[in-house]
């Protein structure tokens, strides 16, 4: 009994409502797995690479079309309840915009594919809203909901269009998916219109303006883990964007999991901020060490497993050395964003946004670098090490950062050693 109890703080460490975030997540993370089979055996390796350059292309213009909005959701929403009514207006009115926006271009556009990206960046750029709101609003089964809903309508719609005789492309279907699958979260959050006055402080305008200095950092998170598939679509070709993409889901998905069970840590930190920042800093570690833990688990699950995973996946994939050490190395980067995660809890308590949208870009512009430079030699393995160098760079700049704040001392620096070192100590062994 002793022994369920232990293992069930580590995989369910938030509580009740955190439980559901978390089989959200695991939705979330499963739903690309069991997905991409289908995809890679009804499209052709063309066909799933430029879905795949689409997508990750799409993924990164959509933070831009977001507009920084969802820091402020996720701050404000949460602390400052005067904040409500204005932030609920003019997420209506985005809404209204982006999804008119997307169908005049989908309706529009034939097949120029510069068009095609725009009009999918818009409803990534909703569901980029709509998740923290249901994370602010408390609502945890719609959040768990909208994050599957949100992964799967998109390659679903691609599959029935392969299935059906459409008269849509793929690319087409993709967005029709995207848009379908945003319209149902709207519905399933949508706030209720409040008697409370509207503050001119909480406006779109000045909104955007509080939220702008971390606009570079959110866009460049997203180009942390879709970059490497547009420059290998880009470098090579489309049919290797497909390739990575398959690979980087086996290896990233601990780090999947771990990005959509963040909207529960996120709440709870900063509500324990707020209120004791001396029992924050201890609790933050004891969480810190369940999500080690948790990554562990998952990492071990990956090493043993890549192979029969990634054949289910992409038969078409020939399996070798060099993939299975990618998606090892990729997963071990884990270690490394669960602190990176504890570092920007701190600074968005501390309203520090200005150094998450200096130091992410420069992370990524490193990574960019990293795979540009070792590609040739070392193929996919460079997307890996990339990602890594780009998480390292990260942790140790904010590091420094809070050492001059109230918060140094916050994390445990033997969590900090541990998370680095594992990583590049595998790094060094595959790369010998």
């Amino acid at each position: 009994m002793k022994l369920i109890n232990s293992l069930s703080k580590v995989l369910m460490p938030f509580g009740r409502s955190g439980n559901i975030y978390l089989l959200g997540a695991i939705g979330q993370g499963l739903g690309p797995v069991l997905l991409t089979p289908i995809l890679t055996r009804m499209l052709s390796v063309q066909s799933y690479g430029e879905i795949a350059f689409i997508t990750s292309f799409a993924a990164i213009l959509g933070i831009l079309f977001s507009l920084g909005l969802p820091i402020v959701i996720s701050r404000s929403y949460v602390l400052e309840e005067e904040s409500q009514p204005s932030i609920n207006k003019w997420f209506k009115q985005i809404v209204i915009f982006y999804v008119s926006s997307s169908l005049l271009l989908l309706l529009l556009v034939n097949t120029n594919i510069n068009f095609l990206i725009i009009s999918l960046a818009l409803p990534f750029a909703l569901m980029q809203l709509i998740l923290p709101l249901a994370r602010a609003q408390e609502k945890a089964k719609e959040f768990a909901a909208i994050s599957i809903l949100g992964t799967l309508a998109p390659s679903v719609a691609v599959i029935i269009n392969s299935t059906l005789t459409s008269p849509f492309a793929n690319s087409k279907a993709l967005i029709i998916g995207a848009l379908f699958g945003s319209l149902i979260a709207i519905i399933l959050i949508l706030p209720r219109n409040k008697s409370s006055q509207l503050i001119s402080k909480y406006s779109l305008i000045n909104s955007v303006k509080i939220a702008y200095p971390v606009l570079p950092h959110m866009f460049a998170m997203m180009a942390l883990v879709n970059i490497d598939k547009v420059i290998f679509g880009q470098q090579i070709d489309k049919s290797f964007a497909g390739y990575l993409q398959v690979i980087m889901l086996v290896g990233t998905a601990p780090i999947m999991i771990l990005s959509a069970l963040n909207h529960a840590w996120l709440n709870q930190i900063l509500l324990q901020l707020k209120n004791n920042s001396v029992k924050a800093f201890s609790d933050l570690n004891n969480t810190i060490l369940k999500l080690f833990t948790l990554s562990g688990i998952l990492v071990i699950f990956i090493a043993i497993l890549n192979k029969p995973i990634l054949v289910i996946l992409n038969p078409k994939l020939y399996f070798n050395t060099e993939i299975q050490k990618t998606i090892i190395l990729a997963s071990m980067a884990t270690f490394i964003y669960v602190i990176y995660l504890a570092n920007t809890h701190l600074l968005t308590w501390q309203s520090k946004f200005w150094v998450l949208g200096i130091t992410t870009p420069s992370a990524v512009i490193l990574q960019s670098a990293v795979i540009y430079m070792t590609l040739n030699s070392i193929g996919y393995l460079s997307a890996a090490l990339g990602f890594g160098s780009a998480l390292t760079f990260q942790v140790l700049v904010l590091e420094a950062f809070r050492a001059k704040t109230q918060t140094r001392g916050a994390i445990n620096f033997k969590y900090l050693i541990f998370s680095i070192i594992t990583f590049w100590l595998v790094s060094l062994l595959f790369l010998i």
